[in-house]
C-alpha cells in the first residue's frame, strides 16, 4: 500500500505552526471524543456520501471517536430544525466537535445555525467541509463562528483534526485551515486522495434510524416502495464544464493521473451485494460525478453486476458515449434510467459558454439509443445563465420537446464561486451583491420564476424569463412519466426543486415561515417527502 503522503499528495513545505496560538489543540481530555456530523438538506434527501466515507474511515482507524449525525432536515420539521432549536439539539449531544459538509448554495442559509451554535456553545469547534470550503476558502474561514475548514478530501483530514483536539500529534491538523487565537489563519494544503482502495467503503449505518431505513429519505428519483440506496463507484470527472464545481478542483489537482479514481469492479460488486443483502436494497442510484469516466471499468462492472447483483439502477452519463452498444449493454445489466445534462438547447451557447461540445444531433441520437434499449431518460437543464437570451431558452425547451424524455428537469442557474461561469458573470457585472441568502423553494410550486442575476433586457427580460419557465413547467407537467414497472399505474412525480435567491434583509425565520406556509398548503413539502420516502 502507498504511504499516506503518496496517497494524499500534500505539501510538506509549511511555515512553523504556532501551536501556542491554537485555541483547540489538546482541548479534549476525555477518553472518547464525540464528533457530530451535519449537513443541510433543503430538498428532503437524508444521505450525504462524504459523511458516509469519513464515518467509515473514523470507525476503522479511530475507534476512540464516537460519531453521531444531526443534519438540518428542514423539510421534516421546519420548527424542529430552526436555527435555535437545532443548536439546542446539538447541545444535548455534548459534542467535542461539529463538522458540516456544505454545498456552496447552502452556505448562506446555514450561517444563522453557526450563530446559534456559538451563542450557546462558544467553546465548541465548528469545522466546515464540502464544496463550500474547497472553492470559497476565504469566504468560509472569514465567518466569525468558523474555526476550521477542510480544503480538500476529508477522510485523512478529519482524522487529523480529532488527533489535534486530543493532543495526540504535535503541529497543525493537516488538510485543514485553522483560525488561531489572534484571528490569523494557519493554512495547510488540501488533501487529494488518489487511491480509493486505501479507504474503507462508505458507512451507511450513520443514516439509519431505529427502524433501519424504513423512514429514511434516501432517493431523489428512485421508485417508492423499495429501498433506493445511493452509491459511488469512484470520484472525479474529466470534463471541464464551466458551471460545475468539478472544474476548479480538477484544475488544482497536482497529479492528474490520479484524479479519476475507481474501485476495482469485483470489490465494488462485492460491496453492493453486501449492501443489498444487509439492507434489503431494491434499487441503486450511482451518484458518481460521471459514472462513465472509465469505460474499461464500466464494461467489466456491467458484466459482473448483471450476473451477481441483479437490481435495477440509474447512472449519470454523457451523450457523447451513449451509442447503441453502450445503451444495450447498460440495459442488459439492469440500467433503468440514465440521467444526462443538456443544460442548453442552443449548440453555440452550450459550446462557447458552458464548455459542452456535443451537438444537438448527438443529444437526439443518445436519447433515441436509450429509448431503443428500454432505458428511461432524465435530462438536466439550466435556465437564466450568464448572457443567455430568450431564444437560447426556447431552444432548450424545443430540444427537450423533440426527444420527450421520461423526465424533464430544469433549474435556475446559481453562480458558484471558483467556477469559470461564475467568473464570467462577475466580469460581465451580472452578480447581485445585495442578494445573499440561498435556500430551496420550489419555483414550480410558487409558479413564479426569478432571475438569480442582474437582468440584461436586451438579451432576456425578467418577464420573458418567467414566461418561458412557465412554458417549461407546463411541458414538465404534461410530459413527465417516469415509472418503474410496466404494471405500475402510479407515476413517480418529481417536484422542481429550483433555487431562489432571497433578499439579504430576509432572515432565516422568514425563510422557514415560507416553507411552513407551503407545508400547510401541501404541494412541494408533502410531494418531496413522499417521493424520497422509500
Amino acid at each position: 500500500m502507498n504511504s499516506k503522503t503518496e496517497i494524499i499528495a500534500a505539501s510538506s513545505s509549511l511555515p512553523v505552526y504556532p501551536q501556542h496560538k491554537s485555541r483547540f489543540f489538546s482541548s479534549v481530555s476525555k477518553e472518547k471524543l464525540r464528533l457530530v456530523f451535519a449537513f443541510y438538506s433543503p430538498d428532503g434527501n437524508e444521505i450525504a456520501m462524504p459523511i458516509a466515507s469519513m464515518t467509515a474511515y473514523l470507525k476503522r482507524d479511530f475507534p476512540w471517536v464516537e460519531v453521531l449525525l444531526e443534519p438540518v432536515l428542514i423539510l421534516r420539521d421546519s420548527e424542529k430544525y430552526s436555527p435555535s432549536n437545532y443548536a439546542k439539539a446539538v447541545q444535548s449531544l455534548e459534542p467535542d466537535l461539529i463538522a458540516f459538509s456544505i454545498m456552496s448554495p447552502h452556505w448562506y442559509p446555514m450561517e444563522p445555525y453557526f450563530d446559534e451554535l456559538k451563542k450557546i456553545m462558544p467553546n465548541l469547534p465548528i469545522c466546515i467541509g464540502g464544496y463550500q470550503a474547497m472553492l470559497s476558502q476565504e469566504q468560509t474561514i472569514e465567518n466569525p463562528n468558523i474555526d476550521f475548514i477542510c480544503v480538500g478530501d476529508g477522510e485523512y483530514a478529519i482524522g487529523n483534526i480529532v488527533e489535534h483536539l486530543k493532543g495526540l500529534k504535535e503541529g497543525p491538523a493537516d488538510g485543514m485551515w485553522e483560525k488561531l487565537d489572534d484571528g490569523s489563519v494557519y493554512k495547510t494544503e488540501p488533501h487529494q486522495i488518489g487511491d480509493l482502495e486505501a479507504l474503507p467503503f462508505p458507512d451507511y449505518e450513520i443514516f439509519s434510524k431505529q427502524d433501519g431505513f424504513e423512514d429514511v429519505n434516501s432517493s431523489i428519483f428512485g421508485p417508492k416502495g423499495k429501498l433506493v440506496l445511493p452509491v459511488m463507484t469512484g470520484r472525479g470527472c474529466p470534463y471541464r464544464c464551466t458551471y460545475c464545481c468539478n472544474t476548479p478542483i480538477l484544475e488544482s489537482w497536482k497529479t492528474k493521473k490520479t484524479f479519476l479514481r475507481k474501485y476495482q469492479p469485483e470489490a465494488m460488486v462485492d460491496e453492493l451485494i453486501r449492501l443489498r443483502d444487509k439492507y434489503n436494497v431494491g434499487y441503486f442510484e450511482f451518484w458518481d460525478e460521471l459514472f462513465l469516466s472509465n469505460l474499461k471499468f464500466v464494461r467489466a462492472f456491467f458484466e459482473i453486476y448483471k450476473e451477481r447483483v441483479r437490481l435495477p439502477f440509474s447512472i449519470n452519463s454523457r451523450v457523447e458515449v451513449m451509442n447503441e452498444e453502450f445503451c444495450r449493454t447498460a440495459a442488459e445489466a439492469g440500467c433503468h434510467t440514465i440521467w444526462f445534462g443538456i443544460e442548453s438547447g442552443d449548440e453555440e451557447y452550450r459550446s462557447k459558454m458552458l464548455g459542452r461540445k456535443m451537438t444537438n444531433q448527438q443529444v437526439i441520437d443518445a436519447a433515441s439509443n436509450c429509448k431503443k434499449a428500454g432505458i428511461n431518460r432524465l435530462t438536466f437543464n439550466i435556465v437564466g445563465m450568464p448572457l443567455e437570451t430568450a431564444k437560447n431558452m426556447r431552444e432548450t425547451l424545443k430540444l427537450n420537446q423533440t426527444i420527450a424524455p421520461e423526465h424533464f428537469f430544469f433549474f435556475p442557474y446559481i453562480p458558484l464561486r471558483g467556477t469559470p461561469l461564475y467568473n464570467t458573470a462577475k466580469e460581465e457585472g451580472l452578480l447581485i451583491t445585495n442578494k445573499k441568502n440561498l435556500h430551496y423553494l420550489s419555483a414550480a410550486n410558487d409558479r413564479k420564476f426569478t432571475l438569480n442575476m442582474k437582468e440584461k433586457p436586451e438579451l432576456l427580460t425578467a418577464v420573458e424569463y418567467n414566461d418561458i419557465c412557465m412554458e417549461m413547467l407546463q411541458f414538465q407537467e404534461t410530459n413527465n412519466r417516469l415509472s418503474y414497472s410496466e404494471a405500475e399505474e402510479e407515476q413517480a412525480v418529481v417536484e422542481d426543486k429550483s433555487f431562489n435567491l432571497i433578499e439579504d434583509n430576509v432572515d432565516s425565520d422568514q425563510q422557514i415561515g415560507s416553507l411552513v406556509a407551503q407545508q400547510q398548503s401541501g404541494g412541494l413539502i408533502d410531494t418531496v417527502k413522499n417521493l424520497f420516502r422509500s
